[in-house]
């Protein structure tokens, strides 16, 4: 890294993903490897943590032995008398759009931003629209969006190495915002937007208002895609299942992608099955690394956002037609 630029950084919120989720595990990981903004950008030989900031003095008092790094109670006096390069947002859902928008106050040369950006389709646009303005590049952390495994998973349908997809199922709980904007940024990723939206039905979600919703995208001549909801509440569960002519690929509750092929049946002649012949753990903790590698990119001109922001307008806007296109009544 000799000669290399070092941006400065600092991170609002300090609670799982800012900081707890690497405190008691840290020593178990690989020094490239992170489940947390913190570990990430204070491992990083191209950003140098300054300071950080929480409402919550607990995670504060935490980092408290972390020498040179600053800590704040107020996120604008930790920007305004510091002036990070780089600004990573990791508070809860609600306080996104607010604190996106303070921020245009300080003009960082870059925010990374927890999803979802806002709360709702139209402060999304608002924020996309002034960033842009403003020329500040403005990265979502959708995850798998930095992973190399569903790289590949795209990479596979894209050269029909499983056939023609014909179906893809989603599992997933704790809301539609929350957490099914994950499945439907990959969803977008892969096949574009669909044709057809259908919602079924709904459960409890992670909060009153951002219920889990089942719903169905259709695409003329392309695969249906089916999201399951889950009454299922601080379960790390989620499963793909992406299902082609000529082959199988699965994300299962393992954590492992899976691919299968199709062979002869041996029990029933003339008749084919799906058989397992991989699968590979995913590496999460390689995401966030790989995510601030990204951003460094980005703010040096080798690169271009690998989640940019307008992706979310596109996500929200399928969130609405869902909750316009239900057959289930409340």
């Amino acid at each position: 890294m000799s000669g290399s630029k070092i941006y400065t950084a600092a991170i609002i919120g300090c609670g799982d993903i800012g900081y707890l989720f690497d405190k008691d595990i840290g020593n178990e990981l690989n020094s490239d490897e992170a489940l947390t903004h913190f570990r990430s950008l204070n491992n990083s030989e191209k950003f140098r943590l300054v300071s950080v900031a929480d409402i919550n003095v607990a995670p504060l008092n935490l980092i408290d032995k972390q020498t040179g790094i600053k800590k704040y109670d107020d996120y604008k006096k930790m920007v305004e008398e510091l002036n990070p390069d780089l600004v990573t947002i990791a508070t809860n859902d609600e306080s996104h759009y607010p604190i996106l928008t303070e921020l245009l106050k300080y003009k960082p040369k870059f925010v990374f931003c927890e999803k979802p950006l806002a709360k709702t389709g139209k402060e999304i646009e608002e924020i996309c629209k002034k960033y842009k303005e403003a020329g500040i590049p403005l990265q979502v952390n959708y995850t798998r969006r930095f992973l190399n495994e569903f790289e590949e998973i795209k990479k596979s349908i894209d050269e029909n190495k499983i056939g023609r997809t014909e179906s893809v199922t989603f599992y997933y709980s704790r809301g539609l915002v929350h957490n099914a904007s994950h499945y439907i940024d990959i969803v977008l990723w892969y096949f574009g937007e669909p044709d057809d939206v259908i919602s079924f039905s709904q459960k409890k979600g992670i909060t009153d208002e951002d219920k889990s919703v089942s719903f169905i995208f259709k695409y003329s001549g392309g695969p249906e895609i089916i999201f399951i909801a889950l009454d299922i509440d601080k379960l790390s569960f989620a499963e793909i299942d992406i299902v082609g002519t000529q082959g199988r690929i699965k994300y299962n509750y393992k954590g492992e992608i899976e691919y299968y092929t199709i062979k002869d049946n041996p029990l029933f002649n003339g008749y084919k099955i799906y058989e397992c012949i991989s699968a590979d753990k995913i590496k999460f903790a390689s995401a966030l690394p790989e995510a601030y590698k990204n951003n460094y990119e980005v703010m040096t001109g080798k690169s271009s956002l690998r989640s940019n922001s307008e992706n979310s307008i596109k996500i929200f806007n399928l969130i609405k037609r869902i909750g316009e296109n239900r057959i289930w009544q409340n």
